[in-house]
């Protein structure tokens, strides 16, 4: 009876290693790896990650500006990335659903939508938490990209 416990158990703990530890970790080693080779290929930096220069979410698709090379990583999911100069983009706007009725999350679905002047990517979605934080951005962008 023991014995079926304690292999129970172990298998637990291996799927816990691997689920909050190993896993994450190799996610990270590969977004980092990620980074630095288009940081390499383009002379900017985009490695370490600095929160106050990334627009988005890991998760999804997010950008990350270097100021002083003048370009930008556009990362999908943390898994495909690609860099571009600032003139890559065209235009931006700032948009959301408004719910008038609903005073918590009176507005959702905030997100970016940037204009580019790829035919093959015309338009890029950057998802916001917050309508303050897309407002931040708006006019971090509007420093950044004039």
């Amino acid at each position: 009876m023991t014995l079926p416990l304690l292999a129970m158990l172990a298998v637990a703990l291996v799927l816990f290693y691997w689920a909050w530890i190993a896993s994450p970790r190799s996610i990270q080693t590969g977004r980092e790896q990620l980074l630095r080779e288009q940081g390499q290929a383009s002379g900017a930096t985009f490695f370490p990650v600095d929160p106050r220069r990334m627009l988005g979410d890991w998760d999804e698709t997010c950008i990350l500006f270097d100021p002083d090379a003048r370009k930008a990583c556009v990362v999908v999911r943390g898994k495909k990335a690609w860099t571009v100069d600032f003139d890559y983009f065209r235009s931006w706007q700032l948009l959301w659903t408004e719910y008038p009725r609903n005073p918590v999350f009176r507005f959702q679905h905030v997100h970016f939508l940037f204009e580019t002047s790829d035919f093959d990517r015309p338009t890029i979605r950057v998802a916001v938490p917050s309508r303050s934080d897309g407002e931040a951005w708006n006019a971090k962008l509007s420093i950044l990209i004039p």
